[in-house]
């Protein structure tokens, strides 16, 4: 299995960290999740400073650890001239700044550096809904990933008046409830569906649950755990 969305560090709260990648590699390994792509963990200061969460961390670690698969953080306030060929994917928060998904620089950076792109979403933020991810999808040529697949109850409810280009898919952390995958996956199929834990915010365990819930058989199960993301990032 291949774990799509996951943050390289620590949550800090309440005067402790919360989670950290060795944790993470120990749960990956019992569960069978062979690789992971990793992105850094975005701070608390990244979101008031408008800051870029620390990429080349990712990076760093990957000298020693091969199953990782790196995936860039871009931020429209600081933006690269390029990056790094090791980078298979970028990431793009619209809670920095509470910039839309589909705002020119976020379309125009997307196509410049021409990788499969996750995105941050949230239905309850019109900024971040599911319906700029469709603007941005219909705007460029690579796949777009919903991450949290809209996450909140609206998303139920909202999802069948968007219409949605061929190139987005859903990520499966960060889920309010089991009902909207399961909507999802009736809509679209497991073709469409990318297992994401977003941990240390999420768990493997949680995601994969949700993908249980939907009882697939295990060719979609294979889809929506492995071989739809190894087919994006041409693994």
């Amino acid at each position: 299995m291949i774990d799509a969305h996951v943050h390289f560090g620590s949550v800090p709260g309440s005067g402790k960290n919360w989670g950290n990648f060795k944790e993470y590699k120990e749960i990956a390994n019992r569960l069978g999740i062979s690789r992971y792509c990793v992105t850094p963990i975005g701070l608390p200061d990244n979101f008031t400073t408008h800051s870029t969460p620390d990429n080349y961390s990712v990076l760093n670690e990957l000298k020693n650890n091969k199953n990782i698969i790196p995936k860039y953080w871009f931020n429209v306030f600081d933006l690269p001239k390029g990056i790094d060929k090791k980078f298979r994917a970028i990431k793009f928060h619209p809670d920095i700044g509470e910039i839309s998904i589909d705002d020119k620089r976020v379309i125009n950076f997307v196509k410049k550096i021409n990788l499969p792109v996750f995105v941050h979403t949230n239905e309850s933020k019109e900024f971040s809904s599911l319906e700029k991810v469709c603007n941005l999808a219909k705007q460029v040529k690579v796949p777009v990933i919903a991450v949290h697949s809209g996450s909140v109850t609206r998303t139920f409810f909202r999802i069948d008046k968007y219409n949605f280009p061929k190139n987005v898919y859903f990520e499966t952390s960060g889920i309010q409830y089991a009902i909207i995958l399961k909507k999802i996956y009736g809509k679209f199929g497991a073709k469409r569906i990318i297992f994401g834990s977003d941990y240390p915010f999420g768990d493997p365990r949680v995601s994969l649950a949700m993908i249980e819930s939907l009882n697939p058989g295990k060719k979609e199960y294979e889809l929506m755990t492995e071989k739809n993301i190894s087919k994006i990032l041409n693994l």
